[in-house]
């Protein structure tokens, strides 16, 4: 991981931001031409992870993975213009949303059941991956199997005028995923045989509670049959470069640690509080109850205009924080009464 400080908010962020990139990308294209990379690299790259930490806290990861597909532009929190712009290359913002649900889901675990987290240990031992690994194991292979893409989401039509209940896309989506995932650990097998079904159960239980994985906003801007990509098309100024990535990290805006962050999420929302949500065991309400979050939270207080796109204020980035976090805590619940419905 390249790791660079940004500067304070009183010098000129964008122009600091890009010498910071361009250092980074430099060195890395240095060593992509060294004589030593590929004793350091025998079976070459997969990717690359930049971690920008700003002086007053502001964060965003960044991962660059191969690809054939053309450039890309990655704006970081604070600003509005590119800061890099790369060829070959494809960003994802980090994947502390993921990791977060799945400390949350182990710590209820270890604390109600430590039996069935010994359960989901054993695999994850056997299988050859730890647990973060696993929540954002879907998430890595997403560029080597392009087939896997509609696993993640689910696109409700959200249109004015349109229904107040939407008919359901075919699947597959992350609705349809979770139910084969989960009958897939339940049939059983070798550690071997669960390890790939058990991540991609711990990913799509955090992507279903994530609001814009739920909604794509039909308009005379995006029309169908893909409206706005759940966010994606919707373009921000400030914190995040559009709207679903903004609420990807809608965990925390700040440098915590993960275990911090989850440790602080649990003591927030208690699965007292949360009691009457967690008796909802339907993926299809779970996946409804975030696209009304995302109408009312994510699109309603926003108005969109590619050629000067809106800039979240303070109360709206509040409120995303408020929403994601207890969005995350009942994702780490019901991923835990998950496994604990497969393996008890």
């Amino acid at each position: 991981m390249v790791t660079r400080e940004a500067s304070s908010p009183h010098q000129a962020p964008d122009a600091t931001a890009n010498r910071f990139i361009e250092k980074a990308i430099e060195q890395v294209q240095r060593l992509g031409s060294s004589q030593e990379t590929s004793q350091l690299f025998p079976n070459g790259l997969k990717s690359l992870e930049l971690d920008l930490v700003a002086s007053d806290g502001t964060r965003v990861s960044l991962k660059l993975a191969s690809n054939d597909s053309s450039s890309t532009e990655v704006t970081a929190p604070g600003t509005d213009s590119p800061i890099f712009v790369g060829k070959d290359v494809q960003a994802t913002f980090n994947a502390e949303g993921h990791h977060v649900v799945a400390l949350i889901a182990r710590a209820d675990l270890q604390q109600r059941l430590p039996a069935t987290m010994a359960k989901v240990q054993k695999i994850l031992d056997n299988g050859g991956r730890d647990l973060l690994a696993a929540a954002t194991f879907p998430d890595d292979i997403r560029s080597s199997h392009p087939e896997t893409k509609p696993f993640h989401f689910i696109d409700i039509e959200f249109e004015t005028g349109g229904p107040a209940i939407p008919p359901l896309p075919p699947a597959p989506t992350v609705i349809s995923k979770i139910a084969d995932f989960t009958a897939a650990i339940k049939r059983g097998g070798t550690p071997k045989d669960l390890i790939d079904p058990l991540s991609w159960l711990i990913h799509l239980v955090g992507d279903i509670h994530q609001p814009l994985h739920c909604i794509t906003h039909i308009s005379s801007l995006h029309p169908r049959p893909d409206g706005d990509r759940g966010g994606n098309s919707f373009a921000l100024r400030g914190h995040a470069r559009n709207l679903h990535s903004l609420w990807d990290s809608s965990v925390s805006f700040t440098a915590e640690s993960e275990d911090q962050i989850a440790s602080d999420i649990l003591q927030e929302h208690t699965r007292t509080e949360l009691a009457a949500d967690l008796r909802e065991t339907d993926t299809e309400q779970w996946a409804r109850s975030s696209f009304n979050l995302a109408k009312q939270f994510a699109y309603a207080p926003l108005h969109e205009n590619p050629s000067s796109p809106p800039k979240p204020t303070a109360q709206y980035l509040a409120n995303t924080l408020k929403v994601g976090r207890r969005q995350a805590a009942l994702a780490g619940y019901r991923l835990a009464d998950r496994l604990q419905e497969v393996f008890d």
